[in-house]
């Protein structure tokens, strides 16, 4: 484990903040740390840049973190897991916090001049942080205060998406969310070009201690956090 200094703070809404880095990690989009907030445990968090995690408050843990100051210590391992699979025609599909990852991956695709398509679900526009960096930006709300009302899958199929054009197809939300898609991309005949995030409960992070691990035995924190369509079942 290594320190970082906490050097700026962004507080998207009460209980969703970005928290930059005095130092970058070396990393990939998908790939996570361990962080640890010091006086409380330790918890996996998406990268959502090279030097920045965003989190959301569910627990005391997560919700002090929303709430840390700039030049507060933390304490991490890694970056840990696979990461997501560069392409240059790619459909980003997120829910809620979701994002976080998908952001990181969203702003690697674009330096490298990729066509990137972002759909974006949330349960109100309060929780569409970043919409205003994204290009190309389909929306949906639970609620129907911002873009399409509905969830995600039901706003593919209402602007009839075609998911053959895509080279690749990310993911990141919601279990909810998550098994939707993976039932309309197996009735798509796309499982193999979809590439799924998935946030297990963890506690090392190294494929030790097992509690992360998937019914097909695979590991969320070694042969993941980024998983193949084909290789799991949601």
């Amino acid at each position: 484990m290594f320190s970082v200094r906490v050097e700026r703070v962004v507080r998207h809404t009460k209980s969703i903040t970005t928290i930059f880095f005095d130092s970058v990690i070396p990393s990939y989009p998908g790939q996570f740390l361990m962080v640890n907030v010091f006086g409380y445990e330790e918890i996996p968090l998406s990268l959502s840049s090279p030097n920045s995690i965003t989190v959301k408050a569910v627990g005391e843990t997560t919700n002090a973190l929303v709430n840390i100051n700039r030049g507060e210590l933390l304490g991490i391992r890694g970056p840990f897991g696979k990461p997501f699979t560069p392409s240059n025609k790619a459909l980003i599909i997120a829910g809620g916090i979701g994002i976080a990852p998908l952001k990181f991956l969203h702003d690697y695709l674009m330096e490298r001049g990729a066509e990137v398509l972002v759909i974006f679900g949330a349960r109100t526009s309060e929780e569409l942080i970043w919409k205003d960096e994204f290009e190309d930006l389909l929306i949906a709300t639970d609620d129907g205060s911002e873009g399409f009302k509905g969830n995600v899958v039901e706003l593919m199929k209402a602007e009839n998406i075609d998911l053959d054009g895509f080279e690749r197809i990310y993911c990141c939300g919601p279990k909810p969310m998550l098994k939707g898609l993976y039932e309309l991309f197996k009735a798509e005949n796309v499982l193999d070009k979809a590439e799924f995030s998935l946030e297990n409960y963890m506690r090392c992070g190294i494929g030790l201690c097992g509690s992360c691990v998937l019914e097909n035995g695979l590991r969320v924190c070694v042969e993941g956090a980024v998983f193949r369509g084909s290789e799991i079942v949601l």
